[in-house]
């Protein structure tokens, strides 16, 4: 039909802008906490362009519901007040009818989330675990310069006498401060930085030298042939995976040993029904609260939104400190918005108003 496709375009396109815009929104967020590691010296575009990539997924699970919510607002809003809707239902179209593109958008949403929610977003997570990692190493090695004092990492200063091929330092001088251990000084001909990121460990590989460590009543000293030096990155590794890090499967499977998991587990599969409710509750609100425009369409999204992801966080709080089961720590505001969006799309199918005024 000629005006579902009319409709479904501008959908579409009110879509297209609003998760650019919140994408861009949420990834400069996260991107401010990593700029230490993933800007300046060492760092490559190449890297900050995979950063991006890998953090979409866990970006499009919060901006693709928002997106569609704020999208029917913006489209019905727009053309209830050119009257538009009025028309459409005066030449006998439905509300079930006219609600069809949006509804075919929620659809497509909850798919595409929930592939990003179930499959993509472990998967990206780890990858974006190992770029970090790789960048850390990579940042590390080429901060440190000849016959300069470098405190790169944190509590300790490294020393190298000359820069050989294919990034191997000669004449290794390593001072580390103690906090609950004594100082210790290490001295080694030869050495080289690398990672591990499937453990999250950075090392200063280094042979033949030798550890001094010492404190006000004594002192010591050993050789070595062969030593790994762990180096304190600015960005502690995490050698547990996160729940979010995890398959739905393997949360599945240890959901009954940690309300984490379990937390973890009931939020990816909610969040994408989300779509399928704002598919039906915008329509049904955006035409029945007055000429509102786009920006008072907007301005009401915003506060619906507001309100579902305040009632997740705090049922998701409340689950973690075992106040309530975890089941409804995340299905609690799809439950309640699920029943709202049922009662006011029933309403206006049957042109209803949703509030009876009373008479003087």
């Amino acid at each position: 039909m000629i005006i579902h496709r009319s409709m479904f375009k501008e959908l579409l396109l009110s879509f297209s802008i609003v998760i650019l815009f919140l994408s861009f929104i949420l990834f400069m967020e996260k991107f401010v906490r990593l700029t230490a590691i993933v800007m300046g010296k060492g760092a490559e575009v190449m890297d900050i362009v995979k950063v991006f990539l890998y953090l979409q997924p866990s970006i499009l699970l919060l901006s693709i519901p928002m997106a569609i919510l704020i999208a029917v607002f913006l489209t019905y809003g727009r053309m209830s007040t050119d009257n538009e809707v009025i028309v459409l239902k005066g030449s006998g179209m439905s509300f079930w009818s006219l609600s069809k593109p949006a509804i075919m958008l929620s659809i497509a949403g909850f798919l595409i989330l929930s592939f990003i929610s179930i499959y993509l977003l472990p998967a990206s997570m780890n990858s974006f675990k190992k770029t970090l990692y790789e960048t850390i190493a990579k940042k590390a090695s080429m901060t440190v310069e000849e016959e300069t004092f470098s405190t790169v990492f944190k509590g300790t200063v490294i020393y190298v006498k000359e820069m050989a091929p294919n990034e191997r330092f000669k004449g290794i001088f390593i001072y580390r401060e103690g906090d609950t251990k004594e100082p210790l000084v290490i001295l080694a001909k030869e050495g080289e930085i690398y990672s591990n990121p499937e453990e999250g460990v950075i090392n200063l590989r280094m042979r033949n030298g030798k550890i001094h460590t010492f404190s006000d009543k004594s002192s010591s000293e050993a050789s070595f042939s062969k030593y790994d030096f762990v180096l304190t990155s600015i960005m502690e590794p995490e050698r547990e995976l996160k729940p979010s890090e995890r398959g739905i499967i393997e949360l599945w499977k240890g959901r009954r040993d940690s309300v984490l998991w379990m937390v973890e587990l009931n939020r990816r599969l909610a969040i994408p029904f989300a779509c399928l409710i704002f598919g039906f509750l915008g329509p049904a609100l955006s035409t029945r609260i007055g000429k509102t425009g786009r920006l008072g369409g907007f301005s009401f999204s915003l506060a619906v939104l507001i309100f579902y992801y305040v009632l997740l966080i705090f049922g998701e709080g409340l689950a973690k400190a075992k106040k309530i089961p975890p089941i409804w720590g995340g299905w609690l505001p799809n439950v309640l918005f699920g029943a709202v969006a049922v009662f006011f799309f029933y309403m206006a199918c049957k042109d209803k108003p949703f509030f009876k005024k009373n008479k003087k």
